[in-house]
């Protein structure tokens, strides 16, 4: 035995047993070498993988009452082990639920592995992978809820309203609620750049865009100062502008030449969205139709029709193309 010859050890004992059936020593030392042998068996077949041999393996020594505490162990762990090969297979993660799978999956096993520090790493790692995955889809999802916002905030559409307290109940924390409520209270350029400087996250793309959308759906509210400050803000940003801050930075320049700028950009960019009406009315005021020539009957309508729309075009198509006369 000192010299580990095992199996020589384990005949000479079992040989002394016959001879001196009652010698309690060469009873428990060929006990103590079977088990020996069995656990040698069974990290074999764990190191290998051969998770369904060693259920059998350990039914049968089981069944001749050969067992152990250790070997009783071993069943367990074979059991998580092979929880956990299944999980390993199926990386890398796409979705957190993904993660929560696998973490349901081993949870009955956590306590046989528990032993193995690289199983408890494994564990962690997990754990912190689905809190990532879980602020990314957040994130996805609070990107795409107010790309749409953005978009019906430019255009004007009648359910942009509805759809920003919907982002607002999915997205509670969310710094556009902050804005939304705060902006019309504002008067002067200072306590924007307080309300700005408060929030922890606008320094992030979306929650500047929020402050955008914010501030166009509350413009008429706003007091000059803080419009002017907010279209000063939204000006310094250079690439990719979402719609809201282009729609603030031509409100506030409120020239003929930014509507027809940003117009044209709009047809080659976004070709299938609609024109802010709001943008479209100032423009159609600062240069198409003068504020003396919308007295015209067709312009006093509050709700005009077919003929006052058409009266309205042809006035200014006359006015704007030079080859045109009222006769046309």
């Amino acid at each position: 035995m000192a010299q580990g010859r095992h199996d020589e050890a384990e005949a000479a004992l079992q040989r002394l047993v016959d001879l001196e059936p009652g010698n309690s020593f060469a009873v428990d030392a060929l006990r103590h070498e079977e088990r020996r042998r069995h656990l040698e068996a069974t990290n074999l077949m764990l190191a290998t993988g051969d998770y369904h041999q060693l259920r059998l393996f350990l039914a049968r020594i089981e069944k001749e009452g050969a067992s152990s505490p250790e070997l009783l162990t071993l069943r367990s762990v074979a059991d998580g082990l092979e929880a956990l090969t299944a999980v390993c297979a199926r990386r890398p993660w796409e979705t957190s639920g993904d993660v929560e799978k696998a973490l349901d999956d081993l949870e009955p096993h956590v306590a046989a592995l528990a032993d193995s520090s690289r199983f408890q790493e494994f564990h962690r790692q997990l754990q912190s992978d689905l809190a990532v995955l879980r602020e990314r889809e957040l994130q996805a999802k609070i990107d795409a809820a107010l790309t749409a916002l953005d978009e019906a905030a430019f255009v004007g559409v009648d359910t942009v309203f509805a759809q920003a307290e919907a982002f607002r109940r999915n997205f509670p924390q969310h710094m556009f609620s902050k804005c939304w409520q705060e902006l019309p209270t504002l008067t002067t350029a200072a306590a924007l750049r307080k309300l700005v400087g408060s929030g922890a996250g606008m320094a992030t793309a979306d929650s500047r865009t929020a402050l955008a959308v914010a501030g166009v759906m509350v413009w008429e509210r706003l007091a000059p100062p803080v419009q002017a400050e907010l279209a000063k803000m939204m000006s310094r940003e250079s690439k990719s502008l979402p719609l809201c801050r282009r729609w603030i930075v031509v409100r506030q320049m409120d020239t003929k030449a930014g509507y027809e700028d940003l117009l044209v950009r709009l047809r080659a960019e976004r070709p299938q969205l609609g024109l802010p009406s709001a943008l479209v009315a100032r423009y159609v005021s600062k240069g198409l139709v003068s504020s003396q020539e919308q007295l015209a009957w067709c312009w006093q309508s509050p709700c005009p029709g077919v003929t006052e729309l058409f009266s309205r075009l042809q006035q200014i198509r006359t006015k704007n193309n030079p080859n045109s006369t009222r006769k046309k």
